[in-house]
């Protein structure tokens, strides 16, 4: 039995695909979108294809210590084959990209967000879910990483403002960053459900303390100069000589 079959697992996909869900509801149907995750996390991916027109699945070797069991459930159809670090689009191709927790398994980071930069188009979103050091599961981590093999422990956990720097060195624009589950990694579904009213704080998604945090980032489409209407008279050879495009005049 994989990691998400359990009831930790069922609880923390449940709540990113409302986060994910939440935040693609805010936006019109993306026509080409493109979500890189283990096929498992089918909930995740469905809260993708429904607000895209054309959508793709890869499913990223690295992250399989988060798979459930294989047989389980089934390939989406719209599963493509490559790797994270090379993305089988041609540049600019796709509206959409969401990676889920594709950087912490990754040995390239940098190298995915750089391709997933190069097939956005212009104005193009991407969502970046990753494992939160400033978590309860971020306190047992260096622990549970030596001794479990499965679920999130293997992986580098990496902070929001650390992936929004990884977003700005590859030319994309963060914008907002939100969370989800601050309930402790807590394996058994009794003691999961005891720990419900720690969902309850208000503006929690606002609060860096969950176990994965999210990033928003857009790419910006190349940017135009608007000219006023002293400088388009200079351009077209009418202004007066003399007479400056704007006031020298510093008044307080």
């Amino acid at each position: 039995m994989g990691w998400l079959d359990g009831s930790l697992g069922h609880a923390l996909m449940a709540d990113e695909q409302a986060l994910v869900q939440g935040l693609l509801n805010e936006f019109p149907p993306f026509p080409a979108s493109l979500g890189i995750a283990p096929h498992s996390y089918a909930p995740v991916l469905d809260a993708i294809t429904e607000r895209s027109r054309w959508s793709s699945v890869l499913a990223p070797a690295a992250g399989s210590a988060l798979a459930a069991d294989p047989g389980a459930m089934p390939r989406p159809q719209s599963l493509v084959w490559g790797l994270p670090e090379a993305l089988p689009f041609p540049s600019g191709r796709l509206d959409l990209v969401v990676l889920v927790h594709a950087l912490e398994f990754s040995r390239s980071p940098y190298r995915i967000l750089a391709e997933t930069e190069r097939v956005l188009a212009p104005n193009g979103r991407v969502l970046v879910l990753t494992f939160n050091p400033l978590s309860l599961f971020g306190l047992v981590h260096p622990w549970l990483r030596r001794l479990r093999s499965a679920g999130p422990w293997p992986g580098r956990f990496l902070t929001t403002p650390h992936v929004r720097r990884m977003l700005e060195s590859t030319g994309l624009v963060p914008e907002r960053s939100r969370y989800v589950f601050l309930r402790p990694p807590l394996v058994r579904e009794r003691t999961l459900r005891a720990c419900r009213f720690m969902e309850r704080v208000p503006g929690r998604r606002r609060l860096p303390w969950g176990a994965v945090g999210c990033v928003e980032a857009r790419k910006d489409e190349p940017g135009v100069t608007l000219l006023g209407p002293a400088f388009r008279a200079e351009l077209a050879g009418s202004r007066k000589a003399g007479v400056p495009a704007y006031s020298c005049d510093n008044r307080s």
